[in-house]
């Protein structure tokens, strides 16, 4: 690329960083050779208002900032004119009052495979003392100790480099932050690529009471007419606190008073970590819990169907909330086509319950772009180099480095941190967005697209005064 050679600043770059375009509707948009055209893109995601939240609604425990909305026109700030020599005091001084969230399938290698110049970009970090984390929508079967382990591998980062360290965020990290009474008094049903695996996850977060389909299918068989896949040859567990299912030959013929005694299986959250792999037998069982009354599973309320209630009715009866970890349609491997994500497997789960209630489901999310998430970072940014006393180091301006326009860089356009600092998205090429002639630019526009991670940072650096060059980073 030849922009390192002239680089504009951020305020030179507000013309391009407008709010998404406003397409014409097209009646042959989604037909079959539009929609194989745009296979390899970011398609939107969209979700009728009041229908998908991201608020913590008091679950959480962390205070959330303001909302930008996309009606205010992104102005990028500028930085002095002066620069500073890159490694050189001042340039380090520089660099505390910045940082960076990095993406990583895609930004910061594809699946198994290498991104070269991922290793020099977080060098070049590491060396300039730039706080970093790293922000990825992944997640489900691993720890972020696990993640960090596998991320550092994947980079090829030797062993004693510390490059990675702690610094790893997953799709479901904030909910570290979940009540602590909810953890240690609720029940959790957890599903994922691996169940087993995302419950002792949700161990280490401090939930006490969490079951999976192989609890409930080794407790009653029948709730799932087919031979199951025991994923991994997980065991189920006994239910917590010795409790049962609810079973009657009518479930809307349950005794209120008996459930509250204590003795039945009451679920009071649903959290899909990733996509399962069996999307048959957890549509069937996260379709009953949210059909029952109050959670019990074996029910069914008696509100279903209600017309004069919000929603006609369904999940209005104190059902448990559904949380999934990330909206990802689509991500990155190193296979050449697209793979679909744990967004696939909610928007299919979406079109079954639309179709069997005849209304939208309602749930939370996590993982970028959702503020939660964001929030959660920004926070564990302003502590990466707190003071020993644990005071929070204020930040002027974060660079979110990312591949896929509904995540990375939405995300970074809506958030907006009460403190005032800035996220700017950058967007790389390596990833999730490829041009086409069906998306010549991504709907979420960012402040830049480069062609990959160590471009990102350079011209990062260099918008914030400091001299730097991919040639001199290639060749120390």
């Amino acid at each position: 690329m030849t922009f390192l050679g002239a680089l504009p600043r951020c305020g030179a770059i507000a013309r391009a960083a407008r709010q998404p375009a406003r397409r014409a509707y097209d009646s042959t948009r989604n037909c079959a050779p539009c929609a194989a055209r745009r296979f390899g893109t970011t398609p939107a995601v969209r979700f009728l208002k009041g229908t998908a939240s991201d608020s913590p609604d008091g679950d959480l425990e962390l205070n959330f900032a303001k909302r930008r909305t996309l009606d205010e026109q992104p102005v990028w700030p500028v930085t002095s004119s002066s620069t500073a020599s890159p490694f050189s005091q001042e340039a380090k001084k520089l660099a505390r009052s910045f940082g960076f969230l990095y993406d990583c399938d895609g930004v910061l290698h594809l699946g198994d495979q290498k991104i070269d110049s991922a290793k020099s970009a977080l060098r070049l970090c590491w060396d300039h003392d730039s706080r970093y984390l790293f922000l990825t929508n992944g997640g489900g079967n691993t720890t972020e100790e696990q993640k960090a382990a596998s991320l550092k591998k994947k980079v090829g980062i030797d062993g004693v480099d510390d490059l990675i360290g702690d610094r790893v965020i997953q799709s479901h990290t904030p909910l570290r932050k979940f009540r602590t009474q909810a953890k240690e008094d609720q029940t959790i049903y957890i599903t994922s690529l691996d169940p087993e695996r995302a419950r002792e996850i949700a161990h280490s977060y401090g939930f006490k009471n969490v079951i999976t389909s192989t609890d409930l299918l080794e407790q009653y068989e029948h709730i799932y007419p087919f031979t199951p896949k025991h994923i991994f040859n997980s065991k189920g567990r006994a239910l917590p606190n010795g409790t049962k299912l609810w079973r009657g030959k009518d479930a809307m013929a349950y005794d209120a008073a008996e459930l509250k005694s204590g003795n039945y299986l009451k679920i009071d959250h649903v959290f899909i970590f990733n996509d399962p792999r069996d999307w048959s037998l957890e549509t069937q069982i996260i379709h009953d819990i949210l059909a029952s009354h109050q959670g019990y599973l074996g029910t069914l309320s008696h509100k279903n169907g209600d017309q004069s209630l919000e929603n006609g009715g369904w999940q209005q009866d104190g059902q448990p909330k559904v949380w999934i970890s990330n909206l990802d349609l689509l991500w990155k491997t190193e296979h050449p086509i697209n793979r679909f994500g744990t967004g696939a497997f909610l928007h299919a789960f979406r079109g079954v319950w639309k179709e069997s209630t005849g209304h939208e489901l309602l749930f939370k999310y996590m993982g970028k772009p959702s503020r939660i998430t964001y929030e959660y970072a920004h926070d564990s940014l302003l502590r990466a180099n707190g003071a020993a006393d644990g005071r929070a180091e204020p930040l002027r301006r974060v660079y979110m480095i990312g591949d896929n326009p509904e995540s990375d860089v939405r995300g970074a356009l809506e958030f907006q941190p009460e403190d005032g600092t800035e996220y700017v998205p950058i967007l790389v090429k390596t990833g999730v967005w490829r041009q086409t002639e069906a998306e010549r630019q991504p709907r979420w526009q960012p402040a830049v697209i480069v062609d990959d991670v160590l471009d990102a940072v350079v011209w990062a650096m260099r918008n914030e005064g400091i001299d730097v060059t991919r040639e001199a980073v290639e060749n120390m």
